[in-house]
């Protein structure tokens, strides 16, 4: 990319454009937005203990990595917007370039993790307990964020650079200076890890329609095996008239008996099998609505980030002057609006994270635990009510046993 070297101010004017107005503006309201979601985000994954699966620690990785994009380069960009150019030291550009390219690398490690947490979930399931763990999930997670520092901490040692792209309004690693660490950096850090995710998805789309095909094989068979058993069972009633009863003898009764059994054998194999059924259902379905849950933030990244991916090559077969204004700034809004779309997306199609922000937002502050303790105390309390009223029951009525006039009393009544 053809990226403008840092500058420092050299003009007076900071006249605000209607641009930059609007700008700053959807900025500000991103940063709210985006601070109060993902907070919401780490609080409902705190307090509910449904949401404490391994899914869920990939889920507050990434709720993390937006909010600290939203609180460590957002308020630059709305400063240079004003500003039109960098006015602090290089050495804050640079912290802020390393920063945003750092945390842009995460986000994206972050959705690799979760596609392949949503990949062994859905295509190998008995797997899932081993290598998904909670150990095992958060080496992943240390291990995505060692391998973004390594990649966009390289220029500090000399191989590329950093400085203020005017067109983007913040700092970032300057692409065009080193066309080697330029092309190297963001093959390891952004187009491998998003091919791998993007195929992992279609991968779990593919197993997810043979699953339903395969449920619905399996659900058909067993229906027919049922309609066999209860016509069998039918047909067995009416073989026999009792105008003509069959004589009575051991052979009869051994065969009556077997064929008992088999029937029975049979019937609790088609239960059994319909039980199954049911649980691989259940969980099928769980699993199928965390994945499109998860498959929705994916494709929500794709779509914030792809005008910049547009500007980006413009900038690279042009110039970056020659790239639209209205593009660049819309762009960068949505680069970082990217950060406040997760968290809506979790409380409408998630109902455990909906239940979650609902009960944050309404203060009620009990947590599963506590409402597990109140059942139980009110459960306790209730069989204490209902022993004592036996007691004082039984007690009102022994004198009754003998006293005639009660009787009459009663039955006066």
């Amino acid at each position: 990319m053809n990226e403008s070297s840092p500058t420092l101010p050299n003009s007076s004017n900071t006249s605000i454009s209607p641009l930059s107005a609007v700008l700053i503006v959807s900025m500000g309201c991103t940063v709210l937005l985006a601070v109060f979601g993902n907070v919401l985000v780490l609080l409902a994954v705190s307090r509910t203990r449904s949401l404490g699966s391994t899914a869920s620690i990939l889920v507050v990785n990434l709720a993390i990595v937006d909010l600290l994009i939203t609180i460590t380069v957002v308020p630059f960009v709305m400063t240079t917007a004003v500003t039109q150019e960098w006015i602090l030291p290089q050495a804050v550009c640079n912290i802020t370039a390393f920063i945003n390219a750092f945390l842009t690398a995460g986000q994206i490690m972050a959705l690799l993790l979760i596609s392949v947490n949503r990949y062994i979930a859905v295509v190998y399931p008995h797997r899932y307990e081993t290598r998904c763990n909670k150990r095992g999930t958060l080496t992943a997670v240390i291990t995505g964020w060692l391998y973004s520092i390594i990649w966009t901490s390289v220029p500090f040692y000399g191989w590329g650079e950093m400085g203020f792209i005017k067109g983007n309004l913040f700092c970032n690693i300057l692409w065009s200076v080193d066309m080697a660490y330029a092309i190297t950096a963001q093959t390891f850090c952004y187009f491998i890890p998003s091919i791998v995710g993007a195929v992992l998805y279609l991968l779990v789309y593919r197993q997810v329609r043979l699953q339903g095909e395969r449920m619905s094989s399996k659900s058909l068979s067993i229906q027919l095996r049922l309609k066999r058993s209860t016509e069998g069972r039918t047909a067995s009633s009416y073989n026999g008239t009792p105008a003509s009863p069959s004589p009575l003898s051991f052979d009869n009764l051994a065969a009556s008996n077997e064929d008992i059994r088999e029937r029975t054998r049979t019937e609790r194999k088609n239960t059994a099998a319909s039980a199954s059924l049911r649980r691989e259902r259940r969980r099928s379905a769980v699993e199928a609505r965390v994945t499109k849950t998860l498959l929705a933030v994916a494709t929500a990244f794709v779509i914030c980030w792809f005008p910049r991916g547009i500007a980006n090559l413009w900038a690279i077969f042009a110039s970056r002057e020659d790239v639209p204004r209205a593009l660049e700034y819309g762009s960068t809004m949505l680069v970082f609006f990217n950060a406040a779309v997760n968290p809506i997306l979790y409380g409408a199609l998630h109902q455990d994270f909906k239940r979650a922000f609902k009960s944050i937002i309404r203060c009620e502050c009990i947590t599963e635990k506590d409402n597990q303790k109140r059942s139980v105390a009110n459960g306790n309390e209730r069989n204490g009510r209902d022993s004592n009223v036996l007691t004082r029951t039984k007690r009102d009525r022994k004198p009754l046993d003998y006293d005639r006039g009660s009787d009459q009393q009663f039955s006066n009544d």
